[in-house]
C-alpha cells in the first residue's frame, strides 16, 4: 500500500492552474536541495496515524509509549467535515470538505481555505504554512516532507518530518516544534498532506 511514495503526489494531483506566490514566498530564495536535516531520532518525539478505518479519515494518532493521544474522524454527510480529537474526544482541529475545502484549528488557526493555509509555491516545490503568525514551510525532501521554521536572518531550522514506516503514517516532531506548540497543527497538516484529496481547489 506504501510502495514507490511520492511527498508530492498529493499536491499536485488535480490542481488547476498555480496559485500567486505570497510576498513571504518570494524572500525565501530556493534553497530547499541545501537546507539543513539534522536528524537525530533520540531527540525527536513519534505520532503514528494508524488503524486505518479503512483510511487515514478515521484513524488514531499513536504517541509515546504507544499511548492514543488524538483521533481522526470523518462524517461523510454532505458537505462532509473531518475532525482532529484530542484523547477527551474534544475538537483540536476541524476541516470542512466544500467546494474550497476549510480548515480551522483552535486558538491557533483562525478558518481559512486549506489551500491558503498550506500554499502551494509558485514553483510547487514547497508549501507554506502559518500558526499564531509565524511561518513555516513543508518541503519533500527523499521520501519525507520536512517542515523549518522560516527565518531571513540565518538557516531554516528543521522542525519535523513525515514519513511512512511499517504500515503506517509517521510524523516526527523535533524539541523545538514541541516547545513552540506545533503538534496539533503538524498533525493536522500532517493527514491534509497525506489524504489524498485535492486542497489546492
Amino acid at each position: 500500500m506504501y510502495t514507490n511514495f511520492n511527498p508530492f503526489q498529493s499536491w499536485t494531483q488535480g490542481s488547476s492552474g498555480q496559485t500567486a506566490p505570497s510576498q513571504w514566498e518570494n524572500s525565501i530564495p530556493t534553497i530547499f536541495g541545501a537546507l539543513p536535516y539534522p536528524y537525530d531520532p533520540s531527540v525527536m518525539t513519534s505520532y503514528f496515524f494508524t488503524a486505518f478505518n479503512p483510511n487515514i479519515f478515521n484513524c488514531n494518532v499513536v504517541g509515546p509509549k504507544n499511548q492514543p493521544h488524538y483521533r481522526i474522524v470523518t462524517d461523510n454527510t454532505m458537505p462532509g467535515y473531518t475532525a482532529v480529537q484530542d484523547a477527551a474526544g474534544k475538537n483540536v482541529a476541524l476541516i470542512e470538505w466544500k467546494k474550497l475545502p476549510a480548515i480551522e484549528i483552535r486558538g491557533m488557526v483562525p478558518k481559512q481555505h486549506v489551500m491558503t493555509w498550506l500554499r502551494l509555491s509558485s514553483n510547487r516545490d514547497s508549501r507554506a504554512m502559518e500558526v499564531r503568525g509565524v511561518k513555516y514551510f513543508w518541503v519533500p525532501r527523499d521520501k519525507t516532507i520536512n517542515l523549518y521554521a522560516a527565518s531571513s536572518t540565518h538557516t531554516p531550522t528543521f522542525m519535523a518530518r513525515i514519513n511512512r514506516a511499517n504500515g503506517a503514517i509517521v510524523l516526527e516532531i523535533a524539541p523545538e516544534a514541541m516547545h513552540a506548540g506545533l503538534l496539533e497543527s503538524t498533525i493536522t497538516a500532517c493527514f491534509l498532506l497525506q489524504c489524498g484529496r485535492n486542497i489546492d481547489q
